[in-house]
């Protein structure tokens, strides 16, 4: 029967061995299938933008030539036949004209240019000194030409137009500005990228199409020349700008011996067209169309070839590791692991009495005689520390009680306040204080503070840093200097690197004024005729978090009848079962009680059923669960 079992054991943990392996065997391939395929895509987008930013830069040096050798007639009609011949070839036209080379028009079709200055179009001036600073100066002939590489304003503003600017080198004093019209320039550029592409491939089979506005197809390589496009929502989506594959693409082109910033347009993605799926990279320049095209055949054919190659691989080495694995799994270890688990079972689940006797070999021997012994150990420890702890938490509970003042009201011949304070660890012990003291007859010291840990390291550092403040309060130094001595005192030594939020406030009883110090700690409540608001102060770090932290006192106003509410963090996020905390909101809200005053609590007065109200109302929202912070409230209502 235990053959049996252990066999029926081994085979369940072969299947599902056996099922993990195959889901990590998939899913390598699928991950490793889908980077190769990402891979390939991006690199075939890569490839398509860069022909087609190629292609633009050839169009733009190719139109640029082309233009300036269209417009030979215009520039060299001074050269050739002087002012009289110029102005008879410049007859007309309204925005090309002969400058000085200071740039003082002399010749224009229209007089009403003669006299202004062709270099208050920037690009225009930056071209004639490109010119002058970059030619060839081993050469005494010929004619040097820039085109604004975009379009600029007329020197009237009235229009858009691209410049060509050329100077002869026999004239050099003489500067000729052509006008180019943007349609002009456009279509020079199309007819230029219809020639380039024709001999242009993408890898091995794409191609570029060149698209006119009329999106008739004019590129002759890849076919159907003179046809309209037979997918125009394609270039719908371009014009909308509503396909999340296009994005300005930075580029350069050069430009005056400089590159320049160029924007490309790409919008990428696949597409099927004549029975080919291609993905394909759209542009739009100079109004034309340039449609890259690469065939997902050839794209995605290396991510094809090598997923063949990975997966034979991946078959091989995810058998070899299930024989292996399997092998190791069979071996005489499952029996003998279960027993020793039933018996930590138990022991885990607090009988100690439970023994672990697997002695089948050596190494389990071993095993089960440190099992047993450790649990000996254990067994001694628990008791010696059970003891030591229940004596350690009545002490240290009996010391932290005695340390926080218990007698409400604690300055019962005085009327100008009231105030009442409570503290309800979340442990035997907590690790937050609070603490008031008078200073002369005029002045009421308070504080209430929150040490990070819990339970006997808190209560140490608390006891610690409520000594530490609390003398020097009493030396006569005012709450932001206390916080900042206080601050290196706790420093000095902290290995545990606890540190404390608190909030101290001095009240002159005559005046109502409060000296604030706060060191990280949340803001009080102020409560005035019967509305609640938070009384929010630049904070400080709190204390023993840095060395050499100076803290900054503030000033808060109190009137007659005001009542000032501090807390530590242990009520706002006060969780039920539910996990929901208490919350700052609820807290503002249950003080913000109107005409509707809590009833005084004896002696205590509304301070002392202020804190009693608090207390209720998280009583009821908690509904019993376990305390998990320490809830210290203060609450000082100033009578004046």
């Amino acid at each position: 029967m235990k053959k049996e079992k252990k066999k029926k054991l081994s085979g369940v943990i072969a299947v599902r061995l056996l099922l993990v392996v195959l889901a990590a065997f998939f899913a390598s391939v699928i991950l490793t299938f889908v980077l190769l395929y990402f891979n390939c895509k991006n690199r075939a987008e890569e490839l398509m933008s860069f022909n087609n930013t190629a292609l633009m830069a050839d169009v733009r040096g190719f139109t640029d030539s082309a233009i300036f050798t269209n417009d030979a007639d215009y520039y060299m009609a001074y050269t050739e036949g002087g002012e009289e011949a110029a102005n008879k070839q410049l007859e007309g036209t309204n925005y090309t004209y002969y400058a000085k080379e200071d740039g003082t028009i002399f010749i224009s079709g229209n007089q009403a240019f003669v006299g202004k200055n062709i270099r208050d179009i920037e690009f225009v001036s930056q071209s004639i000194d490109y010119i002058r600073e970059t030619w060839d100066e081993t050469l005494d002939q010929g004619t040097y030409y820039q085109i604004t590489p975009r379009p600029v304003k007329t020197l009237d503003g009235e229009r858009d137009v691209y410049y060509l600017v050329a100077i002869n080198r026999e004239d050099p004093d003489i500067i000729y500005a052509g006008a180019l019209g943007e349609d002009y320039y456009d279509e020079m550029a199309r007819y230029q990228a219809v020639s380039v592409s024709t001999n242009r491939r993408i890898g091995m089979s794409g191609f570029q199409l060149i698209i006119n506005s009329d999106r008739i197809i004019e590129s002759v390589i890849g076919g159907n020349l003179g046809e309209e496009f037979p997918d125009p929502g394609l270039l719908d989506r371009y014009e909308e700008g509503l396909d999340a594959g296009k994005y300005s693409k930075p580029t350069q082109i050069m430009y005056f011996g400089e590159s320049m910033d160029f924007e490309t347009n790409c919008m990428y993605g696949s597409i099927r067209l004549w029975d080919t799926p291609c993905l394909y990279c759209l542009d739009k320049q100079f109004g034309t169309y340039i449609l890259g095209l690469y065939p997902v055949a050839e794209a995605m054919s290396q991510a094809n070839d090598m997923i063949v190659l990975i997966v034979l691989i991946e078959i091989i080495v995810f058998t070899a590791m299930f024989i292996v694995l399997r092998r190791l799994i069979q071996k005489r270890v499952v029996k003998q692991l279960e027993s020793v688990n039933r018996s930590l079972t138990r022991i885990t689940e607090g009988d100690l009495d439970e023994r672990v006797e697997v002695r089948d070999t050596s190494e389990f021997d071993t095993l089960s005689t440190d099992i047993n012994d450790t649990v000996d150990r254990l067994k001694g420890y628990i008791a010696e520390a059970a003891a030591r702890i229940d004596q350690d938490l009545a002490m240290a509970m009996a010391i932290q009680t005695s340390s926080l003042p218990s007698v409400f009201p604690p300055f019962p011949d005085r009327t100008e306040f009231e105030l009442y304070a409570s503290m309800h660890a979340a442990k035997e012990v907590g690790g937050d204080y609070y603490d008031f003291f008078m200073f002369g007859d005029d002045t009421l010291g308070f504080l209430i503070a929150d040490v990070s840990g819990k339970s006997i390291p808190g209560a140490m550092f608390m006891m610690r840093g409520k000594t530490v403040t609390k003398s020097l309060a009493e030396s006569g130094l005012p709450p932001a200097e206390v916080f900042t001595e206080a601050n290196e005192k706790l420093c000095e030594g902290n290995d545990s690197e606890l540190f404390i939020t608190a909030w101290m406030g001095y009240l002159d009883l005559k005046t109502g004024l409060v000296r604030v110090a706060n060191a990280g700690h949340n803001p009080p409540v102020l409560i005035r005729d019967g509305r609640a608001e938070y009384v929010v102060l630049k904070p400080g770090l709190m204390l023993a978090g840095m060395e050499g932290m100076t803290y900054r006192e503030q000033i808060l106003q109190l009137q007659k009848g005001d009542i000032l509410y501090l807390y530590t963090d242990g009520v706002t996020e006060a969780m039920n079962a539910a996990e929901e905390q208490y919350g700052e909101d609820r807290l503002k809200r249950l003080l913000s009680f109107g005409d509707r005053y809590p009833e005084p609590a004896g002696d205590n007065g509304i301070a002392g059923a202020v804190c009693d109200m608090v207390a209720a109302d998280i009583g009821s929202f908690v509904q019993g669960a376990e305390q998990s912070d320490d809830i210290t409230m203060l609450c000082v209502r100033y009578t004046g």
